[in-house]
Formats: structure tokens, sequence, C-alpha cells
């Protein structure tokens, strides 16, 4: 087993970036700008999702997203159930995706579960890492992009799109989206080499163009 997971990463040849923050913070909106960007740049680009982007993982995603107020998840099961779906992802999407040289988008990944389920649901921090490494066979992405925003905007923007009261994320307290905040920010403190902190709450071009600029670098060692 761990021959194998040497041998994955031995084979790793591609470019894996996630996006991260609260909810409203345009995450899709600027993925789908950066992969447009990069296709036209010529690359090779895949997007995806996380909870989600396998059969598996997205039924997972089904039931981390949707509330059900007669048999609520627990946070344990919030974690566990995202390790499982970042195993998924990682040996059924991300590594393929990456061995073949492409560009990788991802609408969140495990940080997201470290700033949820550690930071703001209060489990055990040194746990979460634990299963996320387990999860992902110590892979990590080579950027994480954080879209900084307030919460109050951030929450304003996602019910102009859609209502809140069913997602088990979005329909939390403002504490909560605060606590996930800070966290990112905690994180992106932490870890300086992986993390790049973008202003989100300008207009959208002007968000894309700084994140161009925080992917300077790691573009041009691509080419």
């Amino acid at each position: 087993m761990q021959s194998m997971k040497k041998m994955d990463f031995h084979c790793k040849k591609g470019c894996f970036i996630t996006f991260e923050g609260m909810e409203g913070c345009g995450k899709s909106t600027q993925i789908r700008q950066l992969a447009e960007k990069l296709r036209s740049l010529g690359h090779e680009v895949e997007v995806s999702r996380s909870p989600g982007g396998t059969p598996v993982a997205e039924k997972i995603r089904t039931l981390l997203k949707v509330r059900t107020p007669e048999d609520d998840l627990t946070p344990e099961a919030e974690l566990l159930l995202f390790g499982a779906c970042h195993a998924q992802m990682t040996r059924h999407l991300i590594l393929p995706i990456l061995e073949k040289g492409g560009i990788l988008l991802s609408d969140r990944f495990f940080d997201s579960t470290t700033a949820y389920q550690g930071y703001a649901r209060g489990l055990d921090l040194e746990m979460v890492l634990r299963i996320n490494r387990f999860a992902c066979g110590e892979l990590e992405p080579d950027v994480t992009l954080v879209l900084d925003i307030d919460p109050e905007l951030g929450i304003e923007r996602s019910r102009k799109r859609a209502a809140l009261e069913d997602d088990r994320f979005d329909s939390e307290k403002m504490k909560f989206h605060h606590d996930v905040r800070n966290a990112f920010l905690d994180l992106a403190k932490k870890n300086p080499h992986r993390f790049r902190v973008i202003d989100a709450a300008q207009a959208p071009e002007q968000v894309h163009n700084q994140i161009m600029e925080a992917l300077h670098d790691t573009l041009a060692n691509l080419r």
C-alpha cells in the first residue's frame, strides 16, 4: 500500500488548484472565468467540486448538503463522510487528471473540512487533519485560493440566488459563518506556501485579476 501511494505522487505532472471561502464569495464565477482563461492559453482544464466529482462522491454530497431535521448528521458523521468523499475524489478523479498533466480546479477540498468541521464545529483539529491526510493519501493542492468576504455580505449574496433553509451549512447562524471565515484566514496564515487570500468583495473582474496575479508563478512553471 505504501509503495502504491509513493508511485501515485511520483507520477503527478499537472496542477491542482482549489478555491475556498464561505458561501456567496463567488467561487463558481471565478472558477468558470479561470477555466476559460487557462483553456484560451492552451491548457487542459477540468473543473470539479467537493463534496462531489465522482458518482459515489455526488451521492455523499446529497447526504451532507441537505438538512434532514428528523435525522440530522452529527459533526463526527460529517467529518467521516467528507473523508469518504475525498478518498474517492483523490483516487478516481484528481490523480488521474494530474498524471495526464492536466489542471484541476476544485470548488473546495479538505481545507473546507478543516474549517467547517474542525474550527466551526469544534471537533479535535488533530483528528480532522489525520482523517484528511488518510483520505487524500498525503495529496495537497498546489495552490489554494481563499476568496475572502464579510459573512453578512456573503450570505446576502447567497440568499439572492437560492433558498438557504434546506442547506445544512448555509442555514447556520451567523457566528458559524464568522468562525468559518476566521478559520480560512488562520489556515492561510499558517500555510503561506500554499494559500493566497483574495479580496472577494470587489467586482468579479477585479477578483479575477487578483487570482491571475496570485497564480502567475505557478502558471509560468507549467509552460
